[in-house]
């Protein structure tokens, strides 16, 4: 990305706008960023982050739930929304010329939602359907499971969806509290790419939010002392048995979080990884199995997941460990490191190929580091990574501390 085309402004009320001109494409892709999510609710209200994200389709003063739909789609645009641990965006992707319409419907339902109560109970139904989904999804379950084994008794460790008794608790004075707290200047940031103005982007944008104030609730949820090891094994309807194992990772803020994308690409990282060729190629034991990380503000998460027949399960999970007791124990070959650091790098540039990836890369990068890191600098992190990085690292998270085991199985 030439840094020419990234442009940064911070509104009185703390707004922050963060945009890439992307000049060879006709559309525009726009995100109004939220820094809150799950982590932010209360254990009487888990799920209210969600709730509040479905609630703010369902109308405002100035447009009904079919209007707001109607408004972009209706246009050949795309509205969509999503709600996750630490951030909750609502975006759109519209041809250039329907900018301003764009600006104007996402300003208004993340700012103006009426929280009818007679939507809220309709819409409770419907969240309540969607867990059920999840409860009938072995392996979205094992996650949620293994989640809770990693964050005991945290926020991080809760579904994102929240849980029947919950969302029983949940009201239109609830939702706009939260909303109050949490939807206002300073935990915003709009992000856009594509072909835009920016100085054009920013007036529409201060016309409709260039006001709005709040609470600054502060997150009150730091990361509690890891658990001992531990593994859980559960029943459901199921004709595998889904396994997930694994450990806390690293912040988004630690700069080893490089290392650790090149150890996770090597292990489980497609279909040339060591654990695809032992466990699939080598002894036919899954169908997928890969490995995976999350980072957090001040935390993180590495796993491996593999879906196999429970008789083969154990077999499966010794092989996990063997492979990773290899990366503790012998360094990477400087073969395989370069092959895998060409990986990771086609990956990330074969990622940034669309606006909507580049906005979102521009507004993670915000809101967990207030600053905008060039892709040429992440390319030149990875590159830099020695075998004996990757080593030091495999000690820390799988020698140094608590490591957890989920294993769903059939009934």
């Amino acid at each position: 990305m030439d840094k020419s085309n990234y442009q940064r402004t911070v509104l009185s009320n703390g707004l922050r706008i963060v945009t890439e001109f992307i000049p060879h494409v006709r559309s525009i892709a726009i995100g109004f960023w939220f820094d809150t999510g799950s982590r932010d609710e209360v254990e009487d209200y888990s799920g209210i982050a969600h709730f509040l994200e479905h609630m703010n389709f369902k109308g405002t003063s100035k447009r009904s739930a079919g209007q707001i739909a109607r408004e972009i789609e209706g246009r050949g645009g795309i509205l969509n929304a999503f709600t996750s641990k630490e951030v909750t965006c609502y975006h759109a992707r519209v041809v250039d010329e329907q900018t301003a319409r764009a600006v104007d419907v996402l300003s208004d339902i993340t700012h103006n939602s009426l929280f009818d109560p007679k939507e809220i109970d309709r819409e409770r139904d419907v969240i309540l359907e969607e867990l059920k989904n999840v409860e009938d999804t072995p392996d979205d379950l094992v996650f949620e499971h293994f989640m809770s084994q990693v964050y005991p008794n945290h926020p991080l460790g809760r579904p994102v969806l929240g849980n029947t008794q919950s969302l029983q608790t949940i009201h239109n004075d609830n939702l706009s509290e939260f909303c109050t707290q949490t939807y206002h200047g300073k935990r915003v940031v709009i992000a856009a790419a594509g072909r835009l103005n920016h100085k054009r982007l920013v007036r529409m944008i201060e016309k409709r939010l260039g006001n709005t104030l709040g609470i600054d609730q502060r997150r009150i949820s730091p990361v509690t002392p890891e658990p001992i090891n531990q593994r859980q094994d559960l029943h459901t309807a199921t004709q595998q048995a889904h396994i997930v194992w694994g450990c806390r990772g690293l912040s988004y803020s630690d700069q080893r979080k490089y290392v650790l994308f090149i150890l996770s690409t090597l292990l489980g990282g497609g279909m040339s990884s060591r654990l695809f060729q032992t466990i699939r190629e080598k002894y036919g034991l899954a169908y997928s199995v890969y490995s995976f990380m999350d980072n957090y503000q001040d935390s993180g998460l590495f796993g491996i997941y593999a879906g196999t027949q429970p008789e083969r399960a154990e077999k499966a999970l010794k092989l996990i460990r063997k492979e990773i007791h290899k990366l503790v124990a012998h360094p990477v070959s400087a073969r395989e490191l370069q092959r895998t650091k060409d990986q990771l790098k086609g990956n990330i540039v074969l990622g940034l190929e669309s606006p909507n990836s580049h906005m979102h890369r521009l507004a993670k990068m915000e809101i967990l580091t207030g600053k905008w890191v060039p892709i040429d600098d992440v390319i030149t992190q990875i590159e830099a990574v020695t075998s004996e990085d990757i080593q030091l690292i495999a000690k820390e998270l799988f020698e140094e501390q608590a490591l957890f085991t989920t294993v769903l199985w059939p009934n």
